[in-house]
């Protein structure tokens, strides 16, 4: 049912078991399924596993040469060798990239397309006369306008564009899983995230306003060298370091299936046997607490200096303490690694820390009740203002072309490369505008900047490198080079540096 129907439908029709409301939390490495419990009035998640094992199933497609067919997730994963398998598909949102599968090439959405057809196939295991009536997405804060466009494009190759609602930043999500209602007196709440390419810390002011729960970013933190992608790589290596050879794609799939004995406490007391029976003659090899210490020392070292980081870097002009933080919440599959939940209570006292019991299903969860509050079933509206993230493309236009720079859903802090501008224009003269470029099409010019004293060239023979660099939030600084134009016209020493006030 097209979810824009189902929101006008009268209450009393919106009340049928039949009807799921979804969230999903799609996840480079990992993804989950919830849904918005009408009798409930709560979000619940599906378990994928069937109750044998994590909740949330990899992120992967298997296609299987010999009986030409796909699998998903579980399967795909531990039945490596079987077929060719696709992983990372989140993370090539945008590209528009095709794949080789048995020969034929098939765009990457496609591919993604049949995961998303899979997992939402769960919700018939419920109810067999099941409808959805509205989807949530949940996506990674750094998702570009056009991986966008993509990732729309999988879920009208799956079926399901008329029941997408909207695609919400994953912070959003596990904030309006966590605030269903205001909190009595505000709030810092101190946001950690540990994904498949990386650690995100974010601090928010949180409090009522207008009945809603209104949330303003204060600090956002990226740490990419701690991520699940970097411990499993940690792990493969150690275990492979027991064997004389390399183990290849077996020695993954064991990673895979043993790594998480790295972190649970009874390795404290008694040292874990790993046996390799994917190999002839088969080893035995006992793993000790001291070599586990080893392993996840650096990782303790650096997740303390990130929590530093955060709490230091606010754009209130102060650096919080720890005991200035109200709320601490611990979602990621990478909490559910034991160390990462000791470190997090070593510095916050642990009444104030909520680590998930499913921490990946949270975000999904949120994103049920997002769905929920769009389709008119629920009424507490939430609200981020983001200071950190950009609304909108920055670019510089000479009056006849227009080159982005920066890119919308990027933040400040980030590098931004710098960017090649032919000009149009005889250089005498010359001037260029800032421009701030909105989604609907129209913009704002933020400066004029004025290239004066420029070698004087014809038009169109003039290329000019341009550096955006960012101060702080409000502070913006273009380095310009002349690049020249071949031979004809080579590049000059001519350099300039202008600081613009956003």
């Amino acid at each position: 049912m097209n979810w824009k129907k189902y929101k006008s439908l009268p209450a009393e029709q919106k009340q049928n078991e039949a009807h799921y409301i979804i969230g999903l939390d799609i996840g480079n490495d990992s993804s989950g399924i919830a849904f918005y419990n009408l009798a409930e009035s709560a979000a619940e998640a599906i378990d994928l596993s069937g109750g044998y094992g994590k909740p949330s199933i990899p992120t992967v497609m298997q296609y299987i040469t010999e009986t030409k067919e796909w699998v998903f997730g579980e399967y795909a994963v531990l039945n490596a060798g079987a077929g060719k398998v696709f992983k990372s598909l989140l993370s090539r949102m945008g590209r528009f990239d095709y794949l080789d599968v048995g020969g034929r090439s098939l765009s990457v959405s496609g591919v993604f397309a049949l995961f998303i057809k899979e997992i939402l196939s769960s919700v018939k295991n419920i109810n067999p006369k099941a409808e959805i009536v509205g989807i949530v997405v949940s996506i990674p804060a750094y998702f570009s306008t056009q991986a966008h466009e993509e990732f729309t494009r999988v879920f009208k190759q799956a079926g399901y564009e008329k029941e997408l609602i909207a695609f919400i930043p994953d912070r959003e999500c596990v904030l309006a899983h966590h605030y269903k209602t205001p909190p009595k007196s505000p709030e810092n709440v101190l946001l950690l995230d540990i994904g498949n390419r990386e650690l995100r810390g974010g601090l928010y002011s949180v409090a009522e306003k207008d009945g809603g729960v209104n949330a303003v970013s204060l600090s956002s933190v990226f740490d990419n060298e701690i991520s699940m992608s970097a411990i499993t790589r940690d792990a493969n290596e150690l275990f492979g370091s027991f064997l004389e050879d390399d183990g290849g794609e077996q020695l993954k799939v064991f990673t895979y299936q043993h790594k998480d004995i790295l972190f649970q406490k009874n390795i404290r007391t008694k040292p874990q046997k790993l046996y390799y029976n994917f190999i002839y003659p088969p080893v035995q090899h006992t793993l000790t607490y001291e070599r586990v210490q080893e392993l996840t020392a650096p990782y303790i070292k650096r997740f303390n200096q990130f929590i530093s980081d955060v709490l230091a870097k606010s754009l209130s002009g102060k650096a919080f303490m720890p005991s200035e933080i109200d709320t601490v919440l611990c979602v990621g599959g990478g909490f559910d690694m034991l160390w990462a939940k000791e470190a997090v209570t070593a510095i916050f006292p642990k009444e104030r820390v909520k680590v998930y019991k499913n921490p990946k299903l949270a975000t999904a969860e949120g994103a049920a009740c997002i769905a929920a509050r769009e389709l008119g079933i629920t009424d507490a509206p939430l609200a981020i203002e983001d200071k950190h993230q950009l609304v909108n493309d920055i670019g510089l236009s000479d009056g006849r072309s227009f080159l982005t720079l920066i890119e919308r859903n990027g933040f400040w802090w980030q590098t931004h490369p710098s960017k090649l501008f032919l000009v149009n224009s005889a250089t005498d003269d010359m001037s260029l505008d800032l421009v701030e470029a909105y989604p609907a099409g129209d913009g704002r010019i933020v400066s004029k900047i004025r290239l004066d004293d420029f070698p004087q060239r014809p038009k169109g023979v003039t290329r000019l490198e341009i550096r955006p660099t960012f101060r702080s939030n409000t502070e913006l600084t273009l380095k310009i080079t002349d690049m020249g134009f071949g031979d004809l016209f080579p590049k000059s020493n001519y350099t300039r540096e202008f600081l613009v006030k956003m």
